[in-house]
């Protein structure tokens, strides 16, 4: 996770699911349906920040978004500790290295 461009929203640091998913070996799906899985666990503004409508379309037009979430109804952007929440789900090497 060294590599990835990391993004601010508010002056908290960010990363989109697209991100999370290169950086863990995995793909959006998987970390969007291990989110759903456990939303309960999450908690919005402390471990994910979800976007809508204006706020989301401001932040697409104001950031260097690559992936398929421009054209998606909601944008989700990870805090740090939403992105360790999911590393704990997967079972890649990627993400078992990001939490040694």
């Amino acid at each position: 996770m060294n590599d990835l461009q990391i993004t601010e929203y508010k002056n908290i640091r960010v990363l989109t699911t697209q991100q999370i998913a290169e950086a863990y070996g995995s793909d959006t799906r998987v970390i969007s349906n291990n989110f759903n899985r456990n939303k309960e666990r999450y908690i919005e503004g402390k471990h994910y920040i979800c976007l809508e409508d204006g706020k989301k379309r401001e932040f697409v037009d104001h950031h260097q978004i690559d992936d398929g979430s421009k054209k998606a109804s909601k944008l989700y952007l990870w805090t740090e500790k939403g992105a360790f929440l999911h590393a704990k789900s997967l079972n890649t090497d990627e993400a078992w290295e990001v939490c040694r």
